[in-house]
This record gives structure tokens, C-alpha cells and sequence, in this order.
């Protein structure tokens, strides 16, 4: 499979600095800085540092302990292609959650060697047991909030007293939230 183009090849360079090249030890060896530079670099150089990562990633971790997460998109084809190249067996893990397009379960189901896994709980059954997923911890951090404040006001016989029970902000109740979760 040969997919070659500038802006799929930029797009990947970019995913790739971002969660290779600026990790934190013995994988992290650039600044953000030379981001721009490796950017202007011809195609045919981009590809060869991502081959040489690829490489010491495997070297470090080892051909057992190393899987490729794939989503069937354009840029984790692209990168499943180059690892292929290099290594042939390495095994890739796709995650099926339901909510991916029929298309790419089936691109997915045509590619060799991709372990198809699914989670224990559905999107549906996830959203029922914790609620909807939210923006990040921050926002996650303020409903708690909310809903801690809106406990006591209901502990208190405040004003406004509804159905504690149905009460939700952003589709998560506000009672009964799992802990540790």
C-alpha cells in the first residue's frame, strides 16, 4: 500500500513530534523548537526519522512488548505501512468501541496481523453507569463541584427542593457517583 501525500505526511511528522519526539526520557530528544525544522524537511527525510524511531522503539521495548495502536485512519495506515516495512510481524491492536464507521471495521478486518478488541462495556452502557465523558478534568472538577454543593443544599432542606434523584448536570447524576472512578 503506497499512500503518499504532503499533507497526510505533514499531518502525520506532527502527531508524531507530538507524541514521539516530546515525551519525557529516553524517548524525548528534541525541543519543541526544532518542531518548525523538522516540518520544512523533504518528504523523503521525514520518512527516515520516523523509520529510525520506529526502530529504537522496537529495539527498546522489543518485538513482544511492542504494538502498534491502529485506527484504521489515514495516518495510523500510513504508520502501520512504514512499521511493516521494517518489522513485518508487528502485530497492531485496534479498538472496536461501537462507534467506529462500517467502513473502517472493514478496512480494519482486511489488514493482516490487527488484533480487534473490544471493551468489557459498550458506549451506551458506559454513559449510563458514569455519564457522559467530559471535556477534561478541569470541567469534570467543576460539576463535582456543582453537584457536592447541590447535595448539601438538599441535605440542608434548601430552596429549590427537587427529586435529588433526578437531578443531573450535564447527564451525570448527581447522586450516587461511583468511587474511585
Amino acid at each position: 500500500m503506497r499512500l503518499c501525500c504532503l499533507a497526510v505526511w505533514k499531518k502525520l511528522f506532527s502527531c508524531l513530534a507530538r507524541h514521539v519526539f516530546f515525551r519525557k526520557g529516553h524517548m524525548g530528544k528534541y525541543a519543541v523548537g526544532d518542531l518548525h525544522q523538522m516540518q520544512s524537511l523533504p518528504l523523503s527525510a521525514k520518512i527516515q526519522m520516523t523509520e529510525r524511531r520506529i526502530r529504537e522503539w522496537v529495539e527498546y521495548y522489543g518485538t513482544d512488548g511492542t504494538y502498534l495502536g491502529f485506527s484504521g485512519g489515514k495516518d495510523s495506515t500510513i504508520l502501520l505501512d512504514i512499521s511493516r516495512k521494517i518489522f513485518p510481524g508487528l502485530p497492531a491492536v485496534f479498538v472496536d468501541t461501537g462507534l467506529e464507521y462500517e467502513e473502517i471495521r472493514d478496512f480494519v478486518s482486511r489488514q493482516e496481523n490487527v488484533e480487534v478488541i473490544r471493551p468489557k462495556m459498550d458506549f451506551r452502557q458506559v454513559i449510563q453507569k458514569y455519564g457522559y465523558p467530559f471535556i477534561g478534568k478541569e470541567v469534570a472538577g467543576c460539576v463535582h463541584g456543582a453537584c457536592r454543593y447541590m447535595r448539601k443544599l438538599m441535605e440542608q432542606g434548601g430552596s429549590g427542593k427537587r427529586h435529588y434523584s433526578e437531578l443531573q448536570l450535564y447527564g451525570r447524576p448527581c447522586g450516587d457517583r461511583p468511587q474511585g472512578g
